[in-house]
């Protein structure tokens, strides 16, 4: 930082030692429009915190999450404007992600855990309300509106959050890439329980949160999209086209993906000729894999 933007950190600091926030704000965006600076955006959401303006200090979080990771004091005021804002799940998948750091993991989850057991005494109407929408959610038609369920969801607590996944995961009238969404949440938030999923064949799955990857992180999602993209990067709209085909059906098969595609060469064939070519399967063809692509073919093409 040269010698004119330490100044203004200086004059920041001082404005909000006096408690004169509202000209903190004021001197902190200005300077902001400007340049970036992560010592005045955290000076800038420490001011908006302290004036209660919780939904503005949890936008700019948002948008600048990694200037609040130098120091235990930016990184709980960050998680503090999020647990203002009711995002439990979200505060706890951060957290997560800084598990190797003891300090920033043990002061943010009891932070986290403290805030939770507030909201549970104080706003038990609130969370019966916030349940009533997400483990609701499959009234909802449409993607959109699940979404929005399930982005609702995730203002619980995680007690809450864990406890009414359980009845999102085995309804077979909520969309299964709003299942994968949950399943993906449970495990960026660190969860080790065991669900029950109902699958996109309609059986009954046992998901172990703690054994499972991201998506990112599975062999067979890594052989597909280095296939796709030798063989169509040249292609620029098949290649969005088959990208897009082939990223659905990695979420809709999620979590099982390694588990089910074990010849990964094979079920790049059979996809192609499915959704591209259209061509008739012979004997050889492996059936459960024929099958599970026809759902997921005809899931992908009736997604509203």
């Amino acid at each position: 930082m040269d010698e004119y933007s330490s100044q203004i950190a200086k004059d920041i600091a001082s404005n909000i030692d006096d408690k004169q926030y509202q000209l903190a704000i004021n001197k902190a965006k200005n300077y902001l429009e400007d340049q970036p600076s992560d010592e005045i955006e955290v000076l800038l959401v420490q001011s908006l915190f302290s004036l209660k303006q919780y939904v503005e200090a949890r936008k700019e979080v948002m948008e600048n999450p990694n200037a609040f990771t130098t120091n235990d004091h930016d990184f709980l005021l960050m998680i503090n404007v999020l647990l203002k804002n009711n995002e439990y799940i979200k505060s706890r998948e951060i957290v997560e992600t800084f598990k190797a750091n003891d300090s920033y993991y043990n002061d943010g989850l009891k932070l986290i855990e403290e805030s939770e057991a507030s909201f549970r005494s104080n706003s038990s109407e609130e969370i019966h309300q916030l349940a009533q929408k997400f483990y609701h959610i499959s009234s909802k038609q449409t993607m959109y509106w699940q979404k929005e369920s399930f982005l609702n969801g995730q203002h619980l607590p995680y007690d809450e959050f864990l406890k009414y996944s359980r009845f999102v995961l085995m309804d077979p009238f909520v969309q299964s890439v709003i299942k994968a969404e949950v399943i993906d949440t449970l495990r960026k938030v660190g969860s080790n329980e065991v669900v029950d999923m109902m699958w996109i064949d309609g059986k009954t799955k046992k998901v172990k949160m703690g054994e499972i990857k991201s998506l990112q992180d599975m062999n067979s999602y890594q052989f597909i999209f280095n296939r796709l993209t030798d063989e169509y990067m040249m292609d620029p709209e098949k290649f969005m086209l088959l990208s897009s085909y082939f990223q659905h059906q990695s979420i809709l098969m999620y979590p099982f993906n390694d588990e089910i595609i074990l010849d990964a060469n094979r079920w790049y064939d059979l996809s192609i000729q499915a959704y591209l070519r259209a061509k008739e399967y012979t004997e050889d063809d492996n059936d459960d894999y024929v099958e599970l692509i026809e759902i997921i073919k005809r899931q992908f093409n009736s997604i509203k």
